[in-house]
């Protein structure tokens, strides 16, 4: 691992342990191991590690790789499966490789998301995000509509925005809620909302 992923790696661990984004550079530096020149060789100050983190573990972890989602299976099956890989995407963790160890992203998002969602970079990534979910659950339901899987008289786009407004609320439930079993309420509302949109 190159220097500057390293102090960028420690320092997110380092704020993870102590529960706060204040830390000092001479923290930075004992827990890297590097003298203070030798950080301000990679960063000119303390906020340019933030953006770093920021960049690696908010802006690159929010993006979703659509086609490693796998779809098998009927309309009620693709988009079940879908729904819960993107949620389980955010839920199972960020891996610091480095350091070799996964640290839970709902610590990542309350530490940083007061300062992280008010950076314009991860407001664009958010939003895209939820269109580009948006835009994934509008083919499958086409799909499910063609094969007399879901109802043809509803709107496609109510139904989609259905489906992402179930999925929102359990990711925000989630992020508040931390011991909460996040699959079982899953599986609950998304049966509640199948049988809504389902061909009897």
């Amino acid at each position: 691992m190159n220097t500057k992923d390293l102090i960028v790696e420690k320092t997110l661990k380092l704020i993870l342990e102590k529960g706060t984004i204040d830390i000092s550079i001479s923290e930075i530096r004992n827990c890297t191991g590097l003298t203070t020149g030798g950080i301000y060789y990679y960063f000119s100050d303390k906020s340019e590690i933030f953006e770093a983190i920021l960049q690696k573990y908010m802006v690159d972890y929010i993006k979703i790789d659509f086609d490693k989602i796998p779809l098998e299976g009927s309309s009620k099956e693709k988009i079940h499966d879908a729904l819960l890989y993107i949620l389980r995407h955010y839920i199972n963790g960020v891996e610091i490789e480095g350091i070799n160890e996964n640290i839970n992203y709902q610590s990542v998002i309350h530490l940083l998301t007061s300062t992280g969602y008010a950076h314009d970079e991860v407001n664009g990534i958010i939003s895209q995000t939820g269109n580009d979910i948006r835009i994934f659950l509008t083919d499958l339901v086409e799909e499910g509509k063609r094969k007399n899987e879901i109802k043809k008289e509803l709107s496609t786009e109510n139904i989609v925005e259905s489906l992402h407004n179930m999925y929102m609320g359990i990711q925000g439930f989630w992020i508040t809620f931390t011991n909460e079993d996040t699959d079982l309420i899953f599986e609950k509302n998304f049966d509640m909302t199948w049988q809504a949109i389902e061909c009897q």
